[in-house]
């Protein structure tokens, strides 16, 4: 049977680990993925559960536990081992296959090493059973990929049988892990996957039957968004003709928004802002059309017509047109209830007149960005753009002192940096054989040492905060406020060490 389009990534994927495991010389395997292709690598994953073309006959575990320091990171392997292992008991029997592994997590050491020995143990006792035993390491959360790469090199010189293999992700985008690749281990694979979502997404809709005008018109834009991808403006104007034309012909307001924006997109990738500038507007009177046609999405349509149009002018240096889109854009949002692109406009609006010299305006949008953000849930406030609208608000009040700020919070990301080394080197120290004594004793004086560093840090803040003016002291007051007491120097919340005001984009 021929495979459809994922199949084939899926097949491709396999080809290259097998690859990789059956030269001798490799141990750790290091995909380098394109960040919109991670799923179609996961499936792969997955699929080796399962009999299919492109099974490898290989047992595959996943571990995605975050990595914070080694020895946190090689107790939580263990933890998530031991009860995978548990978990998948009732399965084993049903299969016939002994379950009598026993492994207890804190009888190996909390170590790479130790992490190493289970696998190794494991491994003895289903070897006839499992082919090669894949690791799969997915440290995504809260990655510190220098200590990573570090856990990775102890493992590696633990010495791994052939049939026990490591593998881990790194982006092809921005790689973090290219410091492995640089010490030319000859025992790591550094190996590109070639993979595109988008590719993938028009073999598939191409291979599909095409039913009726949408089908059509479905096979038109995945072309169209490939070619926006890779190709020039002018060749996306030209394919754009004919989508235009037939979704105009069956009068669908919003997939014509769609076409259009997707131009407008193409041109500011070449800077030619003034052309994607007038799409936009074209955009927006058909999204006008279709709110008062009474379509469900009008103000949606709309208000990505106005970020567009906006980022399109900040990005020419046209800042007070953009600031002037950004209050249309506020307004059309809160049209729609969108408190989140509500607050976001506004604090676009508010960076936009900061940047124009018009401090009182920008104060004006920074509160009413604040005040949305007063609206949401107190858990959702630091995964929007609130704690950003907040720092820039301080900015404004206070430059220079904001600038303090900032300064202390790189200086004590630093601080908690070499903690954090220090740490790292007596665990490493210690070596492969770290008593519980030994660990422990290292991770309180860890806690003891952050406890210490944040400490100091926020008497500093305070200091810095009781210094300013009364203005500077209740914007402060407000902010940590909204975003928790330990903003901004803690948390998911906390200012960027270098902050980098972002172009609002509705999305």
């Amino acid at each position: 049977m021929a495979l459809n389009p994922v199949e084939h990534r899926l097949a491709y994927i396999c080809g290259d680990w097998l690859a990789f495991r059956d030269d001798p010389r490799w141990r750790l395997l290091v995909w380098q993925v394109p960040d919109n292709a991670r799923r179609v690598v996961a499936a792969f994953f997955e699929s080796q559960k399962h009999e299919t073309d492109y099974t490898s006959g290989d047992l595959f575990i996943l571990f995605d536990q975050p990595f914070l320091h080694a020895i946190q990171y090689s107790r939580a392997l263990k933890a998530a081992f031991a009860g995978q292992y548990a978990a998948s008991r009732e399965d084993l029997l049903r299969q016939g296959e002994a379950a009598d592994w026993m492994f207890a997590p804190a009888s190996q050491p909390d170590s790479p090493e130790g992490f190493v020995a289970a696998l190794r143990s494991f491994g003895s006792k289903y070897a006839g059973r499992i082919g090669t035993l894949a690791v799969v390491l997915l440290p995504e959360t809260g990655a510190d990929s220098e200590g990573f790469g570090r856990w990775l090199q102890r493992a590696l010189d633990s010495e791994l049988p052939q049939r026990l293999r490591v593998v881990t992700l790194d982006s092809a985008d921005s790689p973090a892990l290219c410091g492995l690749n640089d010490i030319h281990d000859p025992r790591i694979a550094c190996r590109p996957l070639v993979l595109d979502s988008f590719n993938l997404a028009q073999e598939t809709f191409a291979q599909e039957p095409t039913v009726g005008p949408a089908g059509v018109f479905r096979n038109q834009l995945m072309g169209l968004v490939a070619l926006a991808e890779k190709g020039s403006a002018e060749q996306v104007k030209a394919k754009a003709l004919d989508a235009l034309a037939f979704v105009q012909k069956h009068k669908w307001k919003d997939q014509e928004i769609v076409v259009r924006l997707l131009v407008a997109g193409a041109l500011l990738k070449e800077s030619r802002h003034a052309e994607a500038v007038a799409v936009y507007q074209a955009s927006r009177q058909v999204a006008e059309q279709a709110l008062a046609a009474a379509h469900p999405a009008g103000h949606k349509l709309i208000l990505q017509t106005w970020f567009g149009q906006a980022g399109a002018h900040l990005a020419a240096g046209q800042i007070d047109a953009a600031a002037d889109c950004y209050r249309h854009a506020a307004a059309t949002a809160e049209a729609d209830r969108n408190l989140i692109l509500t607050l976001e406009a506004h604090r676009m609006e508010a960076f936009c007149r900061a940047r124009d010299g018009d401090r009182e305006g920008a104060m004006v949008c920074a509160q009413r960005a604040l005040g949305c953000g007063a609206l949401l849930k107190p858990e959702s406030r630091g995964m929007t753009s609130l704690p950003l609208a907040a720092i820039d608000l301080l900015r404004v009040v206070d430059p220079e002192r904001t600038a303090q700020v900032e300064q202390l919070k790189k200086v004590f990301d630093e601080r908690l940096a070499a903690i954090e080394a220090e740490a790292e080197t007596r665990a490493a120290d210690a070596g492969a054989a770290i008593s519980q004594q030994q660990s422990a004793a290292i991770e309180q004086q860890l806690c003891a040492d952050g406890a210490a560093a944040t400490a100091a840090a926020e008497a500093e803040l305070a200091s810095l905060v009781a210094g300013g003016a009364d203005d500077y002291r209740r914007s402060f007051a407000q902010a940590r406020e909204l975003l928790g007491s330990d903003w901004p120097l803690v948390g998911s919340a906390a200012i960027p060490v270098a902050p980098v005001a972002a172009e609002g984009a509705a999305s």
